[in-house]
């Protein structure tokens, strides 16, 4: 038997046993008997009615616990794919500082580069991943042809915030009992937007390595069909200047998503265990 179902045959049975009393109080002195009666109805009123109010406060609590629950295990699932999306980001950003340091030190010019502290350490390159391999030791036209290729190209990371929006705008967020977790939550968006906002404007170095080219009268293309590609794109200081920059951010990035991964696994390990108790 159920809470609810439990709760009302017990009301039942209170007010069955107080009218009972009710009755007895009545037939023992006959000129208060209506008097008596009429509190007892009263009585019997009130205690219905505050039990049928605790009931349904219960089934409410019931169904809003129910629809948190609903609603963690589908932030739980944008939080998964989020990972797997900052996984794929770290690596695209990690192969594009290990580009530029190659093509930099194909030309001759590595080791006058100065990277900014606040991008971190270099972030180690994942050989199965855009390459298939680890970065060669002398001159690979197919690896300065991928190199140019990806740091052309541009992959953003904007987190999966639907579920978060309807959480917070259905009013569930507030009855979300366990702070420290929620705090956790609303931290980690307020993070990527942080880290990662941005990322798509124009004044990014990816596109600002695109219109350099097209100023230089070069294709985004044109670094796989030219004969000496790092030699003649390097010599332009624009080029190489921006080529910097995309370590610079490229590094930051790379170490931020390797950041949030690790906050994403344990935020989610929690969030799993919460909704476990419901």
């Amino acid at each position: 038997m159920g809470q609810p179902a439990a709760l009302a045959l017990k009301t039942k049975s209170m007010i069955n046993f107080f009218r009972k009393i009710r009755k007895q109080l009545s037939n023992d002195n006959k000129p208060f008997k209506y008097m008596r009666y009429a509190i007892g109805e009263i009585v019997l009123v009130v205690i219905g009615i505050l039990i049928a109010l605790q009931i349904n406060n219960w089934n409410e609590q019931n169904t809003i616990q129910e629809n948190i629950k609903a609603q963690v295990s589908s932030l739980i699932s944008d939080l998964k794919m989020d990972k797997r999306s900052f996984a794929q980001v770290r690596g695209y950003h990690a192969f594009r500082v290990h580009s530029v340091l190659y093509l930099m030190k194909q030309y001759g010019s590595a080791n006058d580069l100065v990277i900014f502290p606040e991008a971190g350490e270099i972030p180690v390159l994942n050989e199965t991943g855009l390459f298939g391999g680890p970065v060669p030791e002398t001159y690979d036209k197919d690896f300065v042809v991928r190199s140019f290729s990806w740091l052309l190209r541009y992959i953003a990371m904007t987190a999966r915030i639907n579920t978060m929006e309807e959480f917070k705008n259905t009013g569930l967020l507030a009855h979300f009992k366990n702070h420290e977790l929620k705090t956790r939550i609303l931290d980690y968006y307020d993070a990527v937007a942080f880290a990662f906002d941005g990322d798509d404007r124009d004044t990014n170095p990816t596109e600002m390595l695109k219109k350099t080219f097209i100023a230089r009268g070069f294709a985004y293309s044109e670094a796989a069909v030219l004969d000496q590609p790092i030699e003649i794109l390097l010599s332009e200081p624009a080029i190489r200047a921006i080529l910097i920059n995309i370590i610079d951010e490229s590094a930051y990035r790379a170490n931020m998503s390797s950041g949030m991964m690790e906050q994403l696994e344990q935020l989610i390990q929690d969030l799993e265990k919460e909704n476990q108790k419901r």
